[in-house]
């Protein structure tokens, strides 16, 4: 009963949201068909319905959407939006229909499910909110939004990430319901052959779901191992940021397939599933793909200066959903009272507004966001690494230790607890007699918000799990034998060594508490019930220019 009061309040809300949105829309003025230029993909075409949508509110708020967060305060170019991201979702997906359709295989894509897919393309990032990513590992976080994903994960047997859940929502709403109702009754809509049902198999495809398992592989080009979105944000992501990113696209499209193969566990009955796959001769374009995800792991997303601004972020957005439910009076923007409150933000709702003396009605929020707005950034006071901590691969005890701290990252109260436990031993360390005078100032403005665990988890390669390949070419459309890509592809190893050698935790904090809680963290990580010792590495990767001595000494660099 908790579980359906929960799905009701969300689809209330968000067709408040939805229809706030649409409110005064007139989509006829819009739509006729468009070519638009791409800085990744070229020219592609429009059609009048789908300009419709994307000139709709709903879809131009994605403008107001940073792609990668709060990247571009590192990587200056990296400041493209969600919007040209999805404009590249629907030409990649346009193009692996075509791809499949051209091999004139088995399971060819009519014009219907063609512009379903398109339409499912155009509107999967629809549920995203402010720095994208960002935001959405805090509200997916929120008891209410777990509620809704075990629903959805328990219901459909898939496992999407919050933002599709939001993006699922959307679609599903009455008044989006209404909304291409109205459009399918304009002239814009009349070469568009579909019903009000398509909305429900659309909203289906962006959580990666098809009731009928011979036509999985439709919802796997928009939501899969192999997906648009993905070879869309690779390359895009890499341009912007900068760092270079090459796969064969087109050696891929020339042999990806859909194969159909006995179903899995998820399914409940017996008889098979047609997915997304790749012939034999294109499995090296996809290592590619997958070792450029792993490139970018190391060099855009767990950079450590955007998982640091990332989790300053974090701190202003709990304290605001901290003060927007409790009893407060006093106006308070933005009032993040519920994960669907975060549906009315874009990244303009925090910058330049960062720059007013507070946001309104809190200053510990306003405090951090205005650091953020002048790049004021936190310091790293320890560099986590297994390369950094001693006798970890032959001590049991530390191994043990070392996947207790990873546990950390995916526990946001065993991470809070451990944040607040090294904030008192560095506030300690500060009042000992040595530190006492100089650091008067200090103690009255240091808090816990001033310093950050981020333990960030490992990247995960769904592609090694989800992609099954053919070992022979059939065309005679018969089932071909066909294996998992992991026989075939190791990429676990790839995996292991990222965890190995590039894989990095860190503690971040005020600058001027950097040399105390650096010690502090140290100190604490080194007894039960991590027990790890660091050597020299992880500390004068910070260039602490003060040093506080630990307690517990650092090991000497071998």
């Amino acid at each position: 009963m908790q579980t359906d009061e929960t799905i009701k309040a969300f689809e209330e809300r968000v067709n408040k949201f939805v229809t706030a949105s649409l409110d005064g829309y007139k989509p006829e003025r819009h739509a006729r068909e468009k070519s638009i230029r791409d800085a990744i993909w070229g020219t592609n075409r429009f059609y009048p319905w789908e300009i419709a949508i994307l000139d709709s509110p709903l879809l131009q708020r994605l403008r107001d959407i940073r792609q990668t967060g709060l990247a571009y305060l590192v990587y200056p170019t990296a400041v493209h939006s969600r919007f040209d991201h999805t404009l590249g979702v629907v030409a990649v997906a346009s193009r692996i229909v075509r791809s499949i359709n051209d091999k004139y295989l088995q399971h060819r894509i009519s014009y219907p499910d063609h512009m379903q897919v398109r339409l499912s393309a155009i509107l999967h990032d629809v549920g995203h909110s402010c720095l994208s990513h960002t935001s959405e590992s805090i509200y997916g976080s929120l008891d209410e939004f777990k509620a809704l994903t075990k629903y959805v994960n328990d219901q459909f047997k898939v496992t999407p990430k919050p933002h599709e859940i939001m993006s699922w929502l959307i679609v599903r709403s009455q008044r989006f319901k209404e909304f291409i109702k109205e459009l399918m009754q304009k002239k814009c809509m009349s070469d568009w052959m579909y019903s009000l049902d398509d909305v429900d198999i659309i909203a289906g495809n962006i959580i990666g779901f098809r009731q009928n398992p011979k036509e999985k592989f439709l919802a796997d080009i928009i939501n899969g191992p192999m997906d648009a979105d993905k070879l869309d944000y690779l390359v895009r992501d890499a341009y912007f940021a900068g760092p270079t990113v090459v796969y064969d696209l087109e050696r891929f499209l020339y042999s990806v397939n859909a194969i159909e193969y006995p179903r899995d566990e998820s399914f409940s009955d017996e008889g098979t599933v047609v997915r997304l796959s790749i012939l034999i001769e294109g499995v090296t374009a996809l290592e590619q793909i997958i070792i450029s995800k792993l490139m970018l792991f190391s060099y855009l997303y767990h950079h450590h200066k955007i998982r640091c601004v990332e989790g300053m972020f974090h701190e202003a957005l709990k304290r605001l959903i901290e003060v927007s439910k409790s009893n407060r009076k006093g106006k308070l923007f933005p009032l993040l009272d519920h994960p669907t409150s975060f549906l009315q933000l874009s990244d303009r709702s925090f910058f330049p507004r960062a720059w007013l003396a507070e946001i309104e009605g809190d200053k510990v929020a306003g405090e951090i966001l205005r650091m953020l707005a002048r790049r004021e950034l936190y310091k790293r006071a320890l560099v986590i690494s297994r390369l950094f901590i001693n006798n970890i691969d032959t001590n049991e005890a530390v191994k043990s230790g070392f996947e207790k701290l990873l546990r950390c990252g995916k526990d946001p109260v065993a991470r809070e607890s451990l944040r607040d436990e090294i904030f008192e031993k560095a506030k300690k360390k500060m009042s000992s007699r040595p530190h006492k005078d100089q650091t008067r100032e200090l103690r009255k403005k240091f808090k816990p918000r001033h310093v950050v665990v981020d333990i960030p988890v490992s990247p995960m390669v769904e592609e090694v799990v989800g992609v099954m390949v053919p070992l022979t070419r059939d065309l005679s459309g018969s089932t071909p034998q066909h294996v998992p890509l992991s026989e075939i592809f190791p990429i676990e190893k790839w995996v292991d060594a990222y965890n190995a050698i590039k894989w990095r935790g860190h503690i971040f904090a005020l600058e001027e508490a950097v040399p105390f809680v650096s010690a502090a963290a140290v100190e604490i990580l080194a007894v039960e019930p991590y027990l790890l010792k660091f050597t020299h590495q992880a500390t004068d990767l910070c260039k602490i220019t003060t040093s506080i001595s630990p307690d517990i000494p650092l090991i000497p660099m071998s």
